[in-house]
């Protein structure tokens, strides 16, 4: 007689876990081929359930074809399952998943402060969105977004960046690696698209995953090196001269002009220009966008929500060319926006009633004490006469050259073995050997708190108090 243990416990129902059971008895081969099973009623005294329980879990295998049913004689093993029981079970190993490491001090720069999100502002308004326009948009859809968050992006870039673009000319997507897939397929993976040396890396790894041929250019003090671009034979550049990732550098206005007049040079050349944290800049007047410098028509406008709400928030853009609107339109329409189109009304509400300004304004105040009290720290720890620090004046981090002869690598391990995370220049460069000799460190700090960040020195002051 079969005798399997029925949990009345379990959400799952009786029926379900017999015919479970039943099936793995089979698989297993513990049941064999012709073999009969209990009667319902015989089976259902036995395990003290009903029959309508037994007969539930005999129909459903009976309909998977794992048992045969012959009228008034029972129910057998279905005799054509050779092939199941000559399946040899594949061997389990652990997958190798990459686990995440704890700090008690994380000095990313990829983050925004938490703590400080506008969370009730922002149920609010994702409530009015549900209630007053999702109604209307639930069977609505368009490759380029929503138009109404696209006509609110429009107004933004023309009142804070200078850029004269239309919304239909803007393109909505869930960051960078939805961005640049489209760019590649946009533009071609014939082409040789540059990156800076160093930069984010993500942006190589994804212009390498998506086909393309990929170069790292240097910079210098104004920018990345157009000799450069011309001796890799570049077609397309990827570049963020407001504020360069991760060293800081602003591309000067000469540099800017010869960035324009290489890209003027053959028509099959565009400038990707990446202005990931434009909207946070301390010190003297914001940096004009170079799209708005661009006469031509050569230059693609890149940026995202991502610092000034949240990375979680996946909601970036582009300005396209009027030139590539047309192609995109006809090759790439078949692209659905990789962005829920909730989230994009939830964001134009956002701009609609400014409640994102607000939100910005207070976030830059937010920032720019953090920094400060971050760099007073640093200038006031007994690491003060080994540091330098520069590229303060914008963004989300800055960086600290440190005079020692251990290595950048010394550094950053023996701040993890008091657990502080700090992140080498190194660690963005593409070609090691484009590193200079300086030791240098790249400081995040949106979030954290000021007791963290005074924790954070504290423990770098112990960490680095030999080198």
């Amino acid at each position: 007689m079969l005798t399997f243990f029925l949990d009345r416990k379990l959400d799952i129902s009786l029926y379900e876990q017999l015919y479970q059971k039943i099936k793995l008895a089979i698989e297993n081969g513990d049941l064999v081929q012709n073999e009969k099973l209990p009667s319902k009623r015989k089976l259902a005294s036995h395990l003290k359930i009903s029959q309508t329980t037994v007969e539930s879990a005999y129909s459903q295998l009976l309909v998977e074809g794992y048992l045969k049913s012959k009228p008034k004689v029972g129910y057998f093993v279905a005799a054509n399952l050779d092939l199941l029981y000559k399946m040899n079970s594949p061997k389990q190993t652990k997958l190798a998943v990459k686990r995440k490491e704890d700090y008690l001090i994380d000095f990313k720069t990829n983050q925004v402060d938490a703590v400080n999100f506008p969370y009730e502002r922002f149920a609010r308004i994702e409530r009015e969105v549900v209630l007053d326009k999702l109604k209307n948009n639930l069977n609505r859809g368009d490759s380029f977004g929503v138009y109404e968050l696209r006509e609110r992006i429009a107004e933004i870039l023309y009142a804070y960046r200078g850029i004269n673009a239309k919304a239909e000319q803007i393109v909505v997507g869930s960051g960078s690696e939805h961005l640049i897939l489209l760019l590649v397929l946009l533009l071609g993976r014939d082409k040789v698209y540059a990156v800076e040396e160093p930069s984010y890396l993500k942006n190589y790894q994804l212009y390498l995953a998506y086909g393309a041929d990929v170069k790292a250019i240097g910079l210098d003090d104004e920018g990345i090196i157009i000799e450069g671009l011309r001796k890799e034979k570049t077609d397309i550049v990827h570049t963020t001269p407001s504020h360069q990732f991760p060293k800081g550098i602003v591309t000067t206005i000469t540099r800017r002009l010869e960035l324009l007049h290489w890209a003027n040079e053959n028509d099959s050349r565009y400038i990707i220009e990446d202005d990931y944290d434009s909207e946070f800049r301390f010190s003297g007047n914001p940096i004009p966008a170079m799209k708005g410098m661009d006469k031509a028509d050569k230059v693609i406008y890149m940026n995202s929500f991502s610092k000034t709400l949240a990375p979680s928030f996946r909601i970036s853009f582009m300005v396209l060319p009027e030139k590539l609107v047309n192609r995109y339109q006809k090759e790439l329409a078949f692209f659905s926006s990789s962005v829920p189109t909730v989230n994009q009304l939830i964001l134009e509400r956002l701009i609609k009633s400014n409640e994102y300004e607000r939100h910005l304004n207070r976030m830059k105040n937010n920032y720019k004490m953090k920094r400060d009290y971050l760099i007073m720290l640093l200038e006031s720890s007994e690491l003060k006469d080994k540091i330098k620090i520069y590229g303060e004046e914008a963004g989300l981090h800055f960086l600290v050259d440190i005079k020692t002869k251990e290595t950048e690598e010394y550094l950053v391990e023996t701040a993890k073995g008091l657990g502080v995370r700090v992140y080498g220049l190194s660690e963005y460069t593409i070609n090691k050997c484009s590193l200079s000799v300086d030791k240098t460190i790249v400081f995040g700090y949106s979030n954290l708190s000021l007791e963290s960040l005074q924790k954070g020195v504290k423990l770098l002051e112990q960490a680095w108090k030999n080198i």
